[in-house]
């Protein structure tokens, strides 16, 4: 059964993670002023926003447990003292893009970032992605494990399509890329680039 998150590696984004960091930003806007984009993501946004984001998190028990936790972390910070706590969450570029993603949740107060948790996330209406199209101009080398240097088991080429072994994709960040499982056109690993690039797949119906 999947568990969604209340506010609406190997993935394998399914192993979430939880940070304490403390960075200065604004305490009205983390994206600071002017906005600023950080590659790969899209701009922070109030939780306020979640159920129109177009995204679904949360299916683990894991997943849960982890994001209570960041919950629990934010509201008992010492800095906190009497001053409120904004919560505020991002996306990974490729939930759009393939379907299949990281969400990254934070707590603010006092003008700076307390904690972090990060987890699954896809593209909701998405009933299945069993299809992405390479968007590589010189094509795509599969290879028996997520490395450049492993080794390769065939190619496919620019605007060929591929089946990823299960939704939400299996996707693992290896040597600086970000590399997604298939089962087809035959079983192995694909890079979709670096996480800060505009990767190398896209849905087979955009």
């Amino acid at each position: 059964m999947k568990v969604l998150l209340p506010m609406k590696k190997p993935i394998i984004y399914s192993l979430a993670f939880f940070t304490t960091i403390s960075v200065q930003a604004s305490e009205i806007n983390p994206n600071g002023s002017p906005p600023r984009q950080e590659q790969g993501w899209s701009l922070w946004r109030p939780n306020y926003e979640i159920e129109k984001a177009g995204f679904d998190a949360g299916f683990s028990n894991m997943e849960l447990g982890g994001y209570l936790d960041f919950e629990n972390a934010c509201k008992t910070n010492p800095t906190v003292g009497n001053s409120s706590i904004s919560y505020w969450f991002r996306l990974s570029n490729s939930v759009e893009r393939i379907g299949t993603g990281r969400v990254e949740y934070s707590c603010w107060a006092n003008g700076r970032r307390l904690h972090t948790f990060d987890s699954t996330a896809i593209k909701s209406g998405l009933e299945n992605v069993n299809c992405l199209r390479v968007n590589s101009p010189t094509g795509l080398t599969i290879r028996s494990e997520p490395r450049n240097n492993s080794r390769g088991l065939g190619r496919v080429a620019q605007g060929r399509t591929v089946r990823p072994n299960s939704f939400p994709a299996s996707i693992v960040e290896a040597d600086g890329e970000n590399w997604i499982a298939i089962t087809s056109p035959r079983p192995g690993w694909v890079s979709d680039g670096k996480p800060t690039s505009q990767g190398n797949f896209s849905l087979c119906n955009r």
